[in-house]
């Protein structure tokens, strides 16, 4: 069995490069037969090719090493770029392609985040279906088919960028997630005394690891934030109570008052009584 083409036919030559805003040259899909079948432009087109993997792997050579596109995963070819990929047969690969240009397409790009040769989007069902209503206007060429076109890939680059942002957020939330009952922890309970190996236990985190990981999330090391966290509690106790600054400097965490005041002024750029006295408490 060979590999199979579903295309929408040439719109334009593939070398021509449009005037326009956004253009398509050509759309279709290939499907793997029993062997791989290899693709090489050594000078690339004239025009940008994007792939959208739906089923099975690409595999890229990209400056020497073989690089697998998945399932999911959109593969840009700015013009002149050398293009050479692989379906692969046992993988059963089913991969979309579009050629498109004009003096957006680069901007569109940049937009929707598919800077890299390869970035993961996922399998968005949206995106297919807009792949094949592209082949579709190009086979039948019904009236305005042209300007048609031109949506769908606005539409299309949309798509997918919305596809990679969630499968972003879902591996942010996913890698962050032990963070959070820790930073909940730190908010409910300041005024514990627990070191950062401590919290770093809550996670099942080597010490390193958590200070690493939390530092990426909240862009501070543990100990400064939650000495910035007791601090904004103790400037909201010294304002809404009439506890004194000894015993707001143990609410918070605090049982040396000398060492707060001291700590207070250097974040704060004044003691804690005169930023009493300033709040009018």
């Amino acid at each position: 069995m060979r590999v199979i083409t579903i295309g929408g036919g040439n719109l334009y030559n593939s070398d021509r490069v449009s005037g326009e805003y956004i253009a398509i040259n050509n759309c279709g899909l290939t499907i793997a037969g029993q062997a791989d079948s290899t693709t090489l432009r050594p000078r690339g087109r004239s025009d940008y090719l994007l792939l959208y993997v739906w089923a099975g792997q690409l595999q890229v050579q990209e400056a020497g090493r073989r690089l697998p596109a998945s399932a999911g995963s959109v593969v840009v070819y700015r013009p002149g770029e050398c293009q050479h990929y692989t379906h692969v047969a046992r993988e059963r690969t089913q991969a979309y392609w579009l050629h498109f240009s004009g003096t957006g397409a680069e901007e569109l790009l940049q937009k929707a985040g598919f800077l890299a040769r390869i970035t993961p989007v996922g399998c968005v069902p949206e995106a297919r279906e807009l792949l094949r209503r592209l082949i579709h206007e190009l086979q039948f060429r019904q009236r305005q088919y042209e300007m048609f076109c031109q949506a769908q890939i606005l539409l299309l680059l949309a798509t997918l960028s919305r596809g990679r942002q969630q499968r972003e957020s879902a591996q942010f939330a996913q890698k962050y997630r032990r963070l959070a009952a820790v930073i909940a922890h730190m908010h409910a309970n300041c005024q514990q005394s627990l070191s950062v190996s401590d919290f770093a236990r809550m996670c099942d985190l080597s010490e390193c690891h958590f200070i690493h990981l939390f530092r990426e999330y909240t862009g501070e090391a543990p100990y400064a934030y939650l000495t910035r966290l007791r601090l904004e509690k103790a400037k909201d106790l010294m304002v809404s109570t009439t506890l004194n600054i000894s015993e707001i400097a143990a609410a918070v965490g605090y049982p040396n008052p000398l060492y707060f005041s001291r700590l207070f002024r250097r974040h704060m750029g004044v003691p804690p009584s005169q930023f009493r006295k300033a709040m009018g408490n």
